[in-house]
């Protein structure tokens, strides 16, 4: 059977930065649309169309981060292990998943069939069906937060943002994971061009 090739210009859309050392060390990655003002271990929001990202590091046992929402109620929320979290302070929802490098880093084409699976799956993720800690598949409602890695070098890939092509291992030797994480409307845009493409090679 003949295998359709797709560009490499796409392929980079379907896969989907933090240091630091201590023993309680927690890591939280803030995407929010408004400004963000951080001051201890309180956020204030002030919502608007404009998308920004923040990260924050502590070394608390017990960590509680409060949120000041100048457009809607406040939220505590209570971390107790280590590790990287995405906090989402959009209205849209946010999925994302770890990005397979494989040996030789992202793959520059694509076939027709491993499309398919990779649209199927994707449009089931971006109703929570297939969200999973194990397969490094994430759903990050609005106003949540998630634990995505327990690795401190974890590199997050916001929205709006590429996702590098090779990944190498940082000055302490150890390979980060990267995961790639984007708004359920960006990644409807993306499926829309994947679904034209796809009916250009049947």
């Amino acid at each position: 059977m003949k295998k359709h090739i797709i560009p490499a210009s796409l392929v980079a859309m379907l896969f989907a930065a933090c240091s630091g050392s201590g023993t309680h060390q927690k890591t939280i990655v803030v995407m929010a649309s408004g400004q963000l003002t951080v001051t201890d271990k309180t956020i204030k929001l002030e919502p608007s169309f404009s998308h920004n990202e923040q990260t924050l590091n502590f070394t608390d046992d017990k960590l509680s981060l409060t949120l000041q929402n100048t457009d809607g109620p406040g939220k505590t929320f209570d971390l107790t292990e280590n590790g990287v979290y995405v906090l989402n302070l959009q209205k849209d929802t946010l999925i994302g998943g770890l990005v397979n490098y494989g040996s030789t880093g992202i793959p520059g084409s694509i076939t027709a069939e491993k499309l398919d699976h990779i649209i199927d799956s994707t449009k089931l993720l971006m109703q929570g069906l297939n969200a999973s800690d194990a397969k490094r598949t994430y759903f990050i409602p609005p106003f949540s937060i998630k634990k995505v890695g327990a690795k401190s070098n974890t590199k997050i890939i916001g929205s709006f943002k590429g996702i590098p092509y090779s990944n190498e291992a940082d000055g302490s030797g150890s390979i980060p994971d990267v995961i790639k994480f984007s708004t359920n409307k960006e990644k409807r845009e993306t499926l829309k061009d994947l679904e034209e493409e796809k009916t250009k090679i049947k």
